[in-house]
């Protein structure tokens, strides 16, 4: 049987975007593929650099009033 999942590593552990119907203790094969986040050739400095310069862009007359951001009103 051939199940495809997505993913995570949480840095310890592989952990499903969704529930899994395996059973409890069942011997698996895994085949592990990266997807999205960066594209092959693409720097740490570059995708830093691409981070900057979405940070560096303001929101101009966002107000929100400090009452509007209480937990009763959210």
């Amino acid at each position: 049987m051939v199940l495809k999942i997505r993913a995570h590593f949480d840095g310890k552990v592989i952990v499903p975007d969704e529930p899994v119907a395996l059973p409890v203790d069942q011997p698996l094969v895994a085949e592990l593929t990266l997807t999205g986040a960066t594209e092959p050739g693409t720097t740490a400095a570059e995708r830093q650099a691409a981070f900057d310069r979405l940070m560096s862009r303001s929101l101009t007359g966002l107000n929100i009033a400090d009452g509007a951001l209480r937990r009763e009103n959210l």
